[in-house]
């Protein structure tokens, strides 16, 4: 078949250059005549029928149906031979919700639509936009702030790596469950903020080994419960020590003086 829609269009080329070459300067007379054909014929396919009546879609759950038909850009009565569906296909794959679709002519006079959408898996946080992704890390939508239970993921490449990381947490639902946030620092690693992100514990991942150190926060909760003691943060970035941070008494807080400009630049280079 496909050998032969190359002759096809071989012969179709072929004859379209030897007509324009024998009619010389009326060939775009011709053109515009064979198209003012075609279109007169896809008008009687329409009174015969061929004509759209009824659309339905398959699969929709969060895409608007007002945005369906304004990428499908048809409307009732359209001669349903007209209707180009790779062209329609690749406007509906462009909404925001839509990962895939399947458009289908049922004629004589129904157009049928499978979508496949986006699952939110997580939800992105810049400054004060939150935006939803999925596991791909696709941005789906914006939305104005928390989204049920979605964890939120702070980085400028945080979609990207978000699904590893939480593949790794859902082996370890002791400590998977609890975490509200990661934070991506430096493109290279995650700090996970465990029952809040606020003022919740901060559990501090190495750059590799990911699901390795995440099996020995496991362990350390079903073990010793690390996270119910008053800590801070927990610091499993070396292999062989576990560094961990107390909670200081509010008087002690209270009374810590604020660290001089040059003091907080230094931290912020030794992350």
């Amino acid at each position: 078949m496909r050998r032969l829609a190359v002759l096809f269009a071989a012969v179709a080329a072929v004859g379209a250059a030897t007509l324009a070459l024998r009619f010389g300067d009326r060939w775009p007379q011709i053109v515009a005549l064979t198209r003012n054909g075609m279109d007169t014929l896809l008008d009687l396919s329409a009174l015969a029928g061929l004509r759209l009546e009824a659309l339905t879609v398959e699969g929709r759950v969060n895409t608007h149906p007002e945005d369906v038909l304004a990428a499908l850009d048809v409307e009732r009565g359209t001669p349903i031979l007209s209707i180009d569906v790779a062209e329609a296909r690749e406007a509906i794959e462009s909404l925001p919700w839509v990962k895939s679709a399947r458009i289908e002519r049922q004629l004589p006079d129904a157009v049928h639509i499978v979508l496949e959408e986006r699952t939110a898996y997580a939800l992105w946080q810049r400054g004060s936009r939150y935006t939803l992704i999925d596991a791909e890390g696709h941005a789906i939508a914006d939305v104005p702030g928390q989204v049920g239970e979605l964890p939120l993921v702070v980085g400028a490449d945080a979609p990207a790596h978000a699904f590893a990381l939480f593949e790794a947490l859902k082996a370890a639902p002791e400590v998977g469950t609890r975490v509200k946030a990661a934070v991506r620092i430096g493109g290279r690693r995650w700090n996970l903020h465990v029952d809040s992100y606020e003022d919740g514990l901060t559990v501090r991942l190495p750059e590799s080994g990911l699901a390795e150190a995440i099996a020995r926060l496991a362990a350390l909760q079903r073990e010793h419960a690390i996270l119910e003691r008053d800590i801070a943060a927990v610091d499993l970035r070396l292999p062989d020590r576990l560094v961990v941070q107390l909670t200081a008494p509010p008087a002690a807080k209270a009374a810590t003086p604020a660290l001089p400009p040059s003091a907080v630049k230094s931290a912020k280079n030794n992350i």
